[in-house]
């Protein structure tokens, strides 16, 4: 199920190598479908996620100055809509549980497998598309 248009991915961390693997494997394989802002620096990612809309945003659990909770309550603030997938070395079943009550979509282990990260990114943009056209059908509905 493809999305109508590109999908806003953000892509936030604090490790510049993880960011650049990331970014890569994603336009590699999703070029054509992502418009993807990465970037380290946790404030830049929150200006852009407060001006622009994010889509998916993947982001670390532990930056400095920002804790990944942080980052998805701004993404979802100004899009509810938005899908937060985390990615960390931390995991434990306190951290999970956290991400999941706040409204994480998914939860990766770094070093992030490639095949897995391709995966829950279409898996998210397939999510989005299926909401996208549920809401058209009902305004469609509402409108006769």
């Amino acid at each position: 199920m493809a999305m109508t248009r590109r999908t806003s991915v953000v892509l936030v961390d604090d490790e510049p190598c993880v960011v650049r693997i990331v970014q890569a494997v994603l336009s590699r394989n999703l070029g054509s479908e992502v418009d993807i802002f990465s970037t380290t620096d946790s404030e830049e990612a929150r200006n852009y996620i407060s001006k622009r809309r994010c889509d998916i945003l993947l982001s670390d659990m532990e930056m400095p100055g920002v804790h990944g909770i942080e980052m998805l309550k701004l993404a979802r603030k100004y899009n509810a809509w938005t899908r937060v997938v985390f990615m960390t070395a931390h995991s434990t079943w306190d951290r999970i549980g956290e991400a999941i009550e706040h409204g994480a979509a998914d939860y990766l282990l770094k070093p992030v497998d490639h095949d897995q990260l391709i995966s829950v990114v279409q898996q998210e943009r397939d999510r989005l598309a299926r909401w996208q056209r549920a809401v058209r059908g009902s305004l469609k509905v509402a409108a006769i």
